[in-house]
Formats: structure tokens, C-alpha cells, sequence
């Protein structure tokens, strides 16, 4: 008797879930995108899977799950004992972010968290043994930008998003021209500034694009021994200390910041995943 008393009430409870309003339903997605912002990611996960079993061809919860498993797997600090949890929460942002992108082709953000998975994985393998990556990432990113998203909210921007992947991918990738010969792209600090820029534009009060700008700068100032690159490095890092820190991912970037003022050198291969050795080839 209870177990048909159970299986009633589960029945009941898909049977309400199905019967949701189209209204209803966005009400559950922007419910979900709001605990988002509060870091609360596996919350909001509950939410979206809640709202995929009433609309399973809604086009904001699939790239949502894709954004709370990066976020997840980026409040992980890196280490050897954790690597394999990280890589588990980057692949699921790659699945989620591949199903978005089959069930709704025309929604910028599934190529955007596509391209942010896969790099999240090269990053914790290795950016080395992943070279031949880097042109897939790259393009998904671009076409991001070439869909024109119109996702925004006070804190989050998916053109800014794009153009703040954008900027770490050209800091981090090899410059020389044989990477460019064997793998069809290339680092390129000057756009690497310059995309960053764009994003702060955007999102002026968020600490990971604020501290970015400052990183990015830093890593060119020492390239090419601009001392006014450096010093404007060091005013956009120390400006990271001034701003609320909201989440636990806002706190790390803090920290990073500092750790990039007190040793610069760690700039033009620092990433949040963990740090790479980055040196330049000549040309």
C-alpha cells in the first residue's frame, strides 16, 4: 500500500510539473538564474531540472545547467587530489552546453559555454597536449559574438562573457607563427587588451573582468617591457580589493589578484583553473 501510495504522489507531482504555464515555467527559469547569482549553482540546477520536465525544449535552462556545472567545477581549488572533480563538473558544462546546442541551434549561449567547457578541460590537462584545441575553442567564442546575445542582467552579459574568454585566449595562447602555421590561430596580447576592454565596459563592477583587465595588462607590460602597461596592470588588480566580493569565486579572483601584484611574472600564464608555464616564442 505505500509504495502505490508513493508511486500516486510522484505521478501527482509530474502530472503538476507538466501541467505548468507557459508563464509559470519562466517564472522557475528566472528563478533559477537569480539563485544563480546568489553562487548557490546546485540549487539552481534543481530548479532548471525542474523546469525541463514541464518544457524539455526550453531555451534558457539547458545553457543555464551548462553554466552552473563551470561554475561549480571554477569553486574548486586546483589540486592533484581535486583534478578529477574538476574535469567531472567541465564535462557536464560540455554535455549540457552540446544539448542546448541541439535542441535550440539559434541560442548563443550553448556555443559560448561549449567553447568554455572544452578550454576548462585543456586548462586543467594541460594547454600543451591540447594545442589542436584551441581553433575549436576559438570559433565557438567568435560565433558567440557573431550571433549578437541579447542575455543580460546587471551581473552577468554573454557578449562580455564572450569577449572576456576571448581576452584570456589570446593571452594564454602561443604567439609564434608555427602555432599559427600547425593549428590555424595564435595568441595576440594586443587583442587580448583590447577584447578585454570591451568586457569591462560592459560589466564595469565585476571583479573576475576588473581583475582580468589588470592580468592581461601586466602580461604585455612584461612582454614588452612597457612600463605603463604594468602600472596600469597593477591599478586595475589593486581595484579588485575595493569591490564586494558576492561569491566564493569573487573571493578567489580577489586573491589571485593580489598573488599576480606580488609576483608579476605569473601574469601571462595565470588562469583561475591553475597556473601554466608561458613563455614567449619568437616569432
Amino acid at each position: 500500500m505505500a509504495g502505490k501510495i508513493w508511486t500516486y504522489g510522484i505521478s501527482a507531482v509530474f502530472a503538476a510539473l507538466l501541467s505548468l504555464t507557459p508563464q509559470e515555467i519562466s517564472d522557475l527559469v528566472n528563478k533559477a538564474d537569480l539563485v544563480e547569482d546568489d553562487g548557490n549553482y546546485e540549487e539552481s540546477n534543481k530548479i532548471l531540472f525542474e523546469a525541463l520536465k514541464a518544457d524539455p525544449g526550453n531555451k534558457m535552462a539547458y545553457w543555464m545547467i551548462a553554466r552552473n556545472y563551470y561554475n561549480l567545477g571554477e569553486e574548486i581549488p586546483q589540486s592533484r587530489q581535486t583534478e578529477a572533480k574538476k574535469l567531472a563538473y567541465y564535462e557536464k558544462c560540455k554535455e549540457w552546453s552540446q544539448k542546448s546546442i541541439d535542441k535550440n541551434p539559434q541560442v548563443a549561449e550553448g556555443y559560448f559555454y561549449l567553447g568554455t567547457g572544452i578550454s576548462s578541460v585543456v586548462l586543467v590537462q594541460g594547454m600543451v597536449r591540447n594545442l589542436n584545441k584551441f581553433k575549436e575553442v576559438e570559433n565557438l567564442w567568435l560565433k558567440t559574438l557573431d550571433m549578437h546575445p541579447t542575455y543580460s542582467t546587471p551581473t552577468d552579459n554573454t557578449q562580455a562573457n564572450a569577449d572576456f574568454a576571448l581576452c584570456q585566449y589570446y593571452r594564454k595562447a602561443p604567439e609564434s607563427s608555427i602555432m599559427k602555421l600547425l593549428f590555424g590561430t595564435r595568441g595576440d596580447l594586443d587583442k587580448a587588451v583590447k577584447y578585454c576592454g570591451d568586457a569591462v565596459k560592459i560589466l564595469p563592477d565585476r571583479i573576475d573582468l576588473v581583475k582580468e583587465m589588470g592580468v592581461v595588462l601586466t602580461c604585455r607590460g612584461g612582454r614588452r617591457g612597457s612600463q605603463q602597461d604594468i602600472d596600469a596592470g597593477r591599478k586595475w588588480l589593486a581595484k579588485t580589493k575595493t569591490m564586494e566580493a558576492t561569491t566564493k569565486i569573487d573571493r578567489i579572483d580577489q586573491e589571485d589578484a593580489q598573488r599576480i601584484m606580488d609576483n608579476p611574472k605569473l601574469a601571462c600564464g595565470y588562469s583561475r583553473v591553475q597556473q601554466e608555464e608561458v613563455t614567449e616564442i619568437k616569432k
